[in-house]
């Protein structure tokens, strides 16, 4: 394998980002890192952990649909 065309793999290089937060990676990149978004401050994050925006699976809005259709025949066929 040649040994040249591998970029060298550095450990425990420091990002920074712009709220405030440092932590550390291993990157093939040069550091200090300088980050506009981090786990930390990032919408979709909260401390780490990924929020799930997602309520109801499509099985469940299904079976809703069904219910609601099946009680508007229902009530139609009542007020016949």
């Amino acid at each position: 394998m040649k040994n040249w065309i591998h970029p060298s793999y550095n450990q425990a290089v420091e990002v920074n980002c712009i709220c405030g937060n440092s932590f550390t990676i291993n990157t093939t990149a040069k550091g200090p890192i300088k980050v506009e978004t981090c786990p930390a401050c990032h919408p979709v994050y909260n401390k780490g952990v990924v929020k799930t925006q997602i309520t109801k699976g499509r099985l469940e809005k299904f079976e809703e649909k069904k219910r609601k259709m099946e009680a508007a025949k229902s009530s139609s066929k009542k007020s016949s």
